[in-house]
């Protein structure tokens, strides 16, 4: 009994360790209600591009839904999308800023972002990013919040921010790079996202509320009048 205890314990402690490890190896970080976290993608809707075109402002669509996506490079310059197929937004010659603007409201997107695969500064190791989601700061370069996971190093760096409870969808990311990147693609959506009624559709539904109320009361009253 005693070495089944023995051994029980030693498994325990095995999955725990295995669990911990898993748990370091995926970064996460909550701000502001969203959450931003490095890891795979999952089965998400992709973001196509309409056709090849360099321009300041680009289009694209959300594959097998439809809706417009447009990528803004915010007069840093020129930037580049492919021709049918996945959206790949590349810099001219690098990319400096994008903002990212969804038609619909989604609960969740996924980027990847790639470093200059000929380096113009041979000192190029990693850019740090700052975030805007909807238009509102996430986190800054330096800044306070910061994110200390969002580094771009040589490769594919895939990215995933959810919107949690209480907090709009995701219609708008804006990023920053410092240093410069050459690309950014892979972008996915995923479900509707959740919305908060705006101040004056707050007072419409209590005014509703209201009248419903007043309807029901004056019902009540009526068969004891007569």
């Amino acid at each position: 009994m005693a070495m089944k205890m023995k051994l029980l314990a030693a498994t325990a402690a095995c999955v725990s360790s295995l669990a911990l490890a898993g748990a370091a190896s995926a970064a996460s970080v909550l701000v502001g209600g969203y959450t931003l976290e490095t890891g795979s993608f999952g089965g998400q809707l992709g973001v196509h591009s309409d056709g090849a075109d360099t321009a300041p402002v680009v289009s694209g669509f959300v594959n097998q839904e439809g809706s417009d996506v447009t990528f803004d490079a915010l007069g840093t310059g020129n930037i580049s999308i492919n021709g049918q197929g996945e959206a790949i937004i590349d810099g001219d010659p690098l990319l400096e800023a994008l903002k990212v603007t969804f038609e619909h409201s989604w609960s969740s997107v996924t980027f990847d972002f790639e470093s200059p695969t000929q380096q113009q500064d041979p000192d190029f190791d990693v850019s740090d990013f700052t975030l805007l989601v909807n238009g509102t700061t996430l986190f800054s370069v330096s800044g306070n919040p910061s994110c200390t996971f969002c580094l771009v190093d040589n490769g594919s760096n895939k990215f995933i921010i959810t919107a949690g409870d209480g907090v709009t969808g995701i219609t708008s990311l804006e990023y920053h790079f410092d240093p410069a990147i050459q690309q950014a693609k892979q972008f996915r959506v995923l479900g509707v996202g959740p919305t908060i009624p705006e101040p004056a559709s707050w007072a419409m539904m209590i005014v509703g509320f209201g009248a419903i109320g007043a309807m029901l009361r004056h019902r009540r009253r009526a068969p004891a009048l007569a």
